[in-house]
């Protein structure tokens, strides 16, 4: 499986292959040649061993590696492009991580955008590309740190609006707000107007943007929104699964059964109390909708209760 050590280790050992070739080509009248490839090839080696076994604990980085209009070859990249797509590229990754802490407003100033901080601390050959890291570990004493798994999150999400599966892209649209959902736009959109690919690596995921993926990104990021409302419903709670936070409330007006999450500021003790005092009760539910809509119509639509209570005023 792919990940960012091993591109390092490819492209430094592409790098050794290339000086030792070099080195063999050479004549005794070569002197200063010579001696500043062989002091390229005793770092290079060291480069190589230091990229062996890797250690415990690895700082939160991604590799970005463009392609297209904007490159040329392994020599360099348009200076505007490059600039942009990495600033929007860090931008996602601080929505995505302030979203997934609960953080992230309508608008106004990312909470706590200094932690998603990544520094680009390498120029990767190949196709042109940016290696970026964190340079003040976040390593936790448990779990995954928040910034490397706001990583892989945003790499999910980028290879979402790319897949062929619609399926899997309306999943992952429905577990995010409009403005990381704009930011994405962002970043297809410059991508698709400078005719660029992209070659995403980040921790063991590998993923890859042709044009065709670019530009079947770009159009589904501008013709979807995510929207939220804050809905009273009235009907009765079939029930529970307080563990899971999950429950099935029937709406009056014969308006059928809705399915969906339950706040988590509630404790599992407190949904095993509304299921025995409220369980088939007129109630009033305060409920989180969100609906993605493509084109116009709604495609998914999720539920959140954020109160419950007994409605008093049903009939």
């Amino acid at each position: 499986m792919t990940n960012l050590r091993s591109v390092e280790q490819e492209f430094a050992n592409a790098d050794l292959a290339a000086v030792t070739s070099l080195l063999a080509q050479l004549t005794d009248e070569d002197v200063m040649t010579r001696f500043s490839l062989e002091a390229r090839l005793e770092e290079l080696t060291q480069t190589v061993q230091e990229l062996g076994p890797s250690a415990a604990y690895t700082p939160a980085s991604a590799a970005l590696f463009f392609g297209g209009r904007p490159v040329i070859g392994s020599r360099g990249i348009e200076s505007e492009f490059g600039g942009s797509a990495i600033t929007v590229f860090q931008d996602l990754v601080a929505k995505v991580m302030a979203h997934d802490a609960g953080g992230l407003g309508q608008r106004g100033v990312v909470p706590n955008k200094s932690a998603s901080t990544l520094h680009i601390t390498n120029i990767l050959r190949g196709s042109f590309g940016f290696y970026m890291e964190e340079v003040q570990s976040q390593q936790p004493l448990f779990g995954t740190p928040p910034l490397k798994m706001a990583i892989a999150q945003t790499s999910r999400l980028l290879d979402a609006f790319g897949d062929v599966d619609e399926e899997q892209f309306q999943t992952a649209v429905e577990a995010i707000d409009e403005r990381v959902l704009n930011t994405a736009r962002d970043f297809f959109e410059l991508m698709r107007e400078n005719g660029a690919t992209l070659r995403l690596v980040a921790g063991d995921s590998d993923k890859s943007f042709g044009l065709t993926e670019v530009i079947r990104a770009a159009d589904r990021a501008i013709s979807t929104k995510v929207e939220e409302t804050v809905e009273v419903i009235r009907g009765q709670l079939r029930g529970v699964l307080p563990d899971a936070h999950q429950f099935e409330f029937r709406i009056h007006d014969a308006e059928g059964t809705i399915h969906g999450k339950v706040d988590q500021v509630y404790s599992v003790e407190q949904l095993i109390q509304f299921n025995r005092e409220l369980v088939n009760v007129n109630s009033s539910a305060k409920v989180l909708v969100k609906r993605v809509r493509r084109s116009g119509a709604t495609a998914r639509e999720s539920f959140t209760i954020l109160t419950l209570e007994p409605d008093d005023n049903a009939k």
